[in-house]
């Protein structure tokens, strides 16, 4: 390889002595190998671009909320408890029973739910109700008091009953999923995946519990909302409709080790 170099005003040649020289061959098949790289290249970023359209097309924004005075009033029906709002936070509390809240919203069919919580310390329940229908909703509960997230088959009494409790265990007690889940005075991002009749549940991106409903306790569609006993926040909701690929189960799902039951009652 022929290097020019200055000296002075008078240019210099060196020869490297261990250069190899490209033939013509050898050049024509580096030029084919750069030209496929870089279509190979252009492909992977075009199926990228791809992908990542087709997913965000399948996934449709149905509601979202910011919490505010008049949003608590248009768009949730106040059942039982204390509800107010502070920055954008959606700040909830029992009193001898259940503080529940009601979205006026229905949810798509398949859907992914997502919101942000944070209950106090002495909270002995905070549940996300999925699918309220006829007065019969699938209850997703963090015990802080057992350590505990399970899935439940739940009957609601909006008016209470005769003892003025709204919320009660219909069925199918023990036969449902639950996990170990310790507690902590921290904000909790929780994330509900609809598809079918599969229900997942993720919260800070972890993995914790799923459930396929055989069984048919969750019907199709219906209301969202919260009960709490005891103290909590909640911000940053929103529901998102899917069809298609992005309603597909999340492949692999793990979850954690499931708790076995001490005992279950005949149906």
């Amino acid at each position: 390889m022929a290097i020019l170099k200055a000296d002075g005003f008078r240019l210099k040649m060196h020869i490297r002595a261990d250069y190899v020289p490209l033939t013509t061959s050898t050049a024509l098949q580096s030029m084919q190998s750069l030209k496929h790289i870089i279509q190979y290249t252009l492909a992977l970023i075009f199926l990228q671009s791809y992908f990542l359209q087709n997913v965000q097309a399948q996934t449709k924004v149905v509601y979202q909320e910011k919490f505010t005075e008049k949003s608590l009033s248009k768009n949730w029906e106040q059942v039982n408890g204390n509800w107010t709002i502070k920055n954008d936070t959606l700040y909830g509390e029992s009193n001898r029973e259940w503080a529940v809240l009601i979205a006026k919203k229905s949810l798509p069919e398949n859907y992914i739910l997502s919101f942000s919580m944070l209950a106090d310390p002495k909270a002995y329940l905070f549940e996300l109700m999925t699918n309220l229908n006829d007065n019969h909703f699938l209850g997703i509960l963090l015990n802080q008091l057992e350590n505990r997230v399970a899935i439940e088959d739940r009957a609601f009494f909006p008016k209470g009953d005769q003892m003025g409790s709204h919320i009660h265990t219909k069925g199918h007690i023990g036969r449902l999923p639950k996990v170990t889940k310790a507690a902590g005075a921290v904000w909790i991002d929780w994330k509900v995946q609809k598809t079918g009749n599969q229900i997942f549940i993720w919260m800070n991106d972890e993995e914790i519990i799923s459930l396929k409903d055989t069984m048919g306790i969750a019907k199709p569609k219906g209301k969202f909302g919260f009960a709490i006993n005891g103290k909590a926040k909640i911000k940053s909701v929103m529901l998102l409709k899917t069809k298609g690929e992005a309603s597909l189960p999340p492949p692999d799902f793990k979850g954690r080790a499931l708790i076995r039951p001490s005992f279950s009652f005949s149906e």
